[in-house]
């Protein structure tokens, strides 16, 4: 059956009395948590609640975030989660640019949805709370979003064609104003039914979740994974590095999907070597490029057995396209630092030059992508969907190449690139040799507009705790490694470097802080 929520349904029946979820204290079966599911779809339904329906999904990390998903999933609605972080305007621009006829939110959003927001919002129908909020908030377009859990459960989800919408996802928006996201049922079906396979998860698995419930990386690898599998779900509220420490020690959490920056500070804890990682079986890491020296401290911590693994994705192809499994040679190091991997089955990639053919391996082109996952389009954006997917391909935005064994490498976003005095320089290039620094922790590049070459290279990096490096340090270390137009005009070493709230850094914010 054509239905995302089918697996759930499966899972209660084959593995009921297994741990679902875990969330602080609580402890959530696959039957319980399909009967709330059951409950809480019965519940919309009762409240109007129709197929095609849109339902936005604005909560902290929390049960209720799943409970709401796959309670639309039932039936046949689509889901569209939306960024906690987002202000107002934000808000206002998603809940109406998608149509959304409901909205699931907690008291703490209420400030930034006042009542005059949601009047200009005809297509929303009923807001469901869950918790309790304000008296302000009490209306007849409010409602308890316990209320929907009360009362017998639908007993069976809806039948869903493949080409009906089940997700739009907003893109990040970290070049842009963000945009909806068109994933259909035959998207997700292939693309999320194939990804805990393509993972080498299993029943057994214990997968760490600390990443925000509304970004393709956590509805995928995390939600997802628990349902096609039987896998166990430690849920955290939050990223924080010493709560996920203790939950791998104390829940023996055997996977752990995150991006670079979070991977970064829990390997590099100052008490981490004093802690027992041997649990984890499995890494992934993805959604920004990934540091080879950071791969590298996953094997010395946790042993030569560990898988690691890098993908590359896009929302626009659903999640997972390409799946790197790495390894280290001889000396330690890490085999082909920098590469996503081979593309993944049924899946195809190829790298265009500006002329629309594809180079000869090593070529630095535009990744285009083409398969069953990519995306029905930008909700009501036309004219953005035809330059994006042209003959079925999907036009990436992002550089790379693949070498002669069809392994691709990232180099950069065409946006991010650097044209110094007609020279192209890939910031990656710059980033990997600030890396090697065994003082830096994070580095991002940047190009900053300069009268006489047109554009120039800025460096910015954070250090690890307890380590000292200079400016002038890093510069050497460029200089000795880079053609010199790739060396920066400046290396400016701050605290932290700006991130969105998915943990990819913001050179948007880098640019204007020039």
């Amino acid at each position: 059956m054509a239905n995302l929520a089918t697996n759930l349904w499966r899972r209660s029946a084959d593995a009921g009395e297994r741990i679902a979820l875990l969330f602080g204290a609580e402890r959530i079966t696959f039957a319980e948590l399909k009967a709330r599911v059951a409950r809480c779809a019965a519940g919309l339904e009762r409240a109007g609640f129709r197929a095609g329906d849109r339902i936005a999904i604005l909560l902290s990390t929390r049960p209720e975030f799943i409970v709401a998903e796959y309670a639309a999933f039932a039936l046949g609605g689509t889901v569209v989660p939306l960024n906690i972080f987002y202000l107002s305007t934000e808000l206002e621009t998603a809940l109406s640019g998608c149509d959304v006829d409901f909205l699931v939110t907690e008291a703490t959003f209420l400030e930034r949805l006042p009542a005059g927001l949601l009047a200009r919002l005809p297509a929303l129908r009923q807001t469901f709370l869950v918790g309790t909020g304000p008296p302000a908030a009490a209306g007849p377009c409010f409602a308890s979003f316990d209320a929907l859990l009360q009362g017998p459960g639908l007993a069976e989800v809806v039948e869903r064609a493949p080409d009906d919408v089940a997700l739009m996802l907003q893109t990040s928006a970290t070049t842009g104003r963000a945009k909806s996201v068109m994933l259909t049922v035959g998207n997700l079906l292939f693309n999320y039914g194939g990804t805990p396979g393509w993972l080498g998860l299993e029943r057994d698995d214990r997968i760490l979740c600390a990443l925000p419930l509304y970004n393709t990386f956590a509805l995928n690898q995390c939600i997802n994974a628990m349902m096609v599998t039987g896998a166990e779900l430690v849920l955290l509220p939050r990223f924080d590095v010493q709560e996920c420490l203790n939950a791998i020690e104390r829940h023996r959490c055997t996977f752990f999907p995150a991006v670079p920056t979070m991977l970064l500070k829990v390997l590099y804890d100052p008490n981490v070597a004093q802690r027992d990682l041997r649990s984890l079986r499995r890494f992934l890491v993805g959604a920004a490029p990934v540091p080879g020296p950071l791969l590298e401290q996953v094997f010395r911590l946790t042993g030569p057995g560990s898988v690691v693994m890098t993908g590359y994705g896009l929302t626009e192809a659903s999640a997972l396209v390409s799946l790197e499994i790495c390894s280290l040679d001889d000396s330690g190091n890490l085999h082909r630092p920098r590469s996503v991997g081979r593309v993944l089955p049924g899946m195809h990639m190829k790298i265009i030059d500006e002329s629309g053919h594809e180079p000869a391996p090593g070529t630095v082109g535009e990744i285009c992508v083409h398969g069953p996952n990519i995306m029905k389009g930008y909700y009501k954006l036309a004219a953005e969907t035809a330059q994006t997917v042209v003959d079925g391909w999907l036009h990436t935005g992002d550089l790379g190449h693949m070498d002669t064994d069809g392994h691709f490498y990232i180099v950069d976003r065409k946006k991010d690139l650097i044209i110094r005095g007609g020279q192209n320089v890939y910031p990656a290039d710059i980033e990997a040799v600030l890396y090697e620094h065994p003082a830096v922790a994070e580095a991002a590049v940047t190009g900053v507009p300069d009268e006489v070459m047109g554009e120039v290279p800025h460096g910015f990096v954070s250090l690890k705790p307890g380590h000292l490096a200079t400016p002038d340090d890093l510069l050497q270390l460029c200089r000795a490694k880079l053609a010199y137009f790739k060396v920066p005009k400046i290396i400016h070493i701050l605290a932290e470097l700006p991130k969105g709230p998915t943990g990819k850094i913001l050179r948007r914010a880098l640019r204007a802080s020039n």
